[in-house]
């Protein structure tokens, strides 16, 4: 082979390692400028992040913050609502029941109910129930009426036909409930002299002692179906 030939093999071969350098190094470019472009979008992430950041401040965390917030306002919820089951206690409902020791009783009421006892008429006797405890309390139903006779003999009254209406009482608050009686003067006929009255507020077992102070008789119908001595619920007249 000449001398020739030999050189322009040799720059054939040099110009053919320069192209492939160059293929190389362009193909580098590419894959820089992909990952270039791979870490456009991320760094645009990477931007977007701190906007997202504020939008998750107002959205993702808000929410999350929301919830904080809904768990402060399910706080507050639940003491609204606690609120809320206050003024219904006020209004009578979940008002825990009064108890005789925490009421009063007497005779009489602010609409009378003071019996004639030498009528051959029904009468009506009332009696006042006051709260003397230092919170609200509610009364429903009857009470129950037992009057004693001075003979020694007992009669637990029946109850009328009426419908109970739950009163709340405040402290220092009265109410009343009424107790019908079939007075008798008649010389011939079985009748009971009251002597004391035991009451016992709805849902108690103590009960208070009443005096009668009305005298007279009442005409014994402790074993009738329908006697016409009988209590009424409390509050309802």
């Amino acid at each position: 082979m000449s001398h020739r030939s030999t050189l322009r093999r040799g720059r054939a071969a040099v110009v053919a390692g320069l192209i492939a350098s160059a293929g190389l190094g362009l193909t580098a470019c590419t894959g820089g400028s992909a990952g270039a472009t791979g870490a456009g979008p991320a760094s645009s992430a990477a931007a977007d992040a701190p906007d997202s950041a504020a939008q998750g401040g107002t959205g993702s965390q808000g929410s999350g913050g929301s919830e904080g917030s809904g768990g402060s306002t399910g706080g507050t919820g639940i003491a609204a609502r606690g609120a809320h089951t206050g003024q219904k206690d006020q209004a009578g409902d979940r008002v825990g029941r009064c108890t005789t020791d925490g009421l009063q009783a007497g005779w009489g009421s602010e609409g009378g109910g003071v019996p004639d006892m030498k009528s051959d008429q029904q009468q009506i006797a009332a009696v006042w129930l006051k709260n003397i405890g230092g919170a609200p309390c509610t009364l429903s139903g009857f009470p129950g009426v037992q009057i004693k006779g001075t003979d020694g003999s007992t009669w637990d009254l029946a109850r009328s036909s009426k419908k109970p209406v739950p009163t709340v009482l405040k402290p220092n608050a009265h109410t009343s409930f009424t107790i019908a009686l079939l007075p008798t003067t008649r010389a011939d006929d079985k009748k009971v002299e009251p002597g004391q009255l035991l009451i016992t507020p709805p849902n108690e077992q103590k009960h208070f002692q009443l005096q009668w102070p009305y005298g007279g008789a009442i005409l014994d119908q402790s074993g009738a179906t329908h006697p016409g001595t009988f209590v009424n619920p409390i509050n309802v007249q």
